[in-house]
């Protein structure tokens, strides 16, 4: 702290992984195992995942079970639910996680999506991450990030499709895509 200001590190950092390309939520998860790697906590939610079993998950439970990991959401946003109340019970967890998790990694996977889709209130989320423990750094996924919370991020990093196999008929792959 330098004259009652947070400097960056007291503060932690806001990173946003956003764009119409593969490899936002991977980055996410790389960085939570680089953080894991000098030893420090992580919790990650993710958004609008749903129930399905995805690599990142099993990963964590059988090699970090002390990693905080929650999945939240119905599943993708084209099958039925209410995923405007579930991404807000979801972000409940997430508001208690930014003031009270005592880690140094929180993962909000894929909550661009929920931001863009109006499933939350965007001034609420940008209030509540600024209000972030001090010391905590939260990185947030998903395409489509609102110009308000590319403003307030320290860094953001749009990810762009050039080719992908899914247009080409492939399907999702486990391992790769899940």
């Amino acid at each position: 702290m330098l004259n009652g200001e947070l400097t960056p590190e007291d503060r932690g950092l806001l990173l946003c992984m956003t764009g119409n390309g593969k490899g936002k939520s991977t980055a996410a998860f790389g960085t939570a195992l680089r953080a894991l790697g000098w030893g420090q906590q992580v919790a990650v939610v993710q958004m609008v995942k749903g129930s399905r079993e995805t690599g990142e998950w099993q990963f964590f439970r059988k090699f970090h079970p002390e990693v905080f990991f929650e999945t939240g959401g119905v599943g993708f946003t084209n099958t039925a639910g209410d995923h405007a109340a579930a991404a807000r019970k979801t972000w409940d967890l997430c508001r208690k996680l930014l003031r009270e998790f005592p880690g140094d990694l929180l993962v909000i996977d894929e909550l661009n999506i929920a931001l863009s889709l109006h499933f939350l209130d965007e001034e609420s989320v940008l209030a509540d991450l600024a209000a972030r423990r001090p010391g905590l750094n939260v990185m947030v996924t998903g395409r489509n990030a609102p110009d308000a919370l590319r403003q307030a991020a320290d860094l953001v990093s749009e990810v762009m499709e050039v080719k992908h196999p899914y247009y080409q008929g492939v399907p999702a792959r486990k391992g790769v895509d899940y």
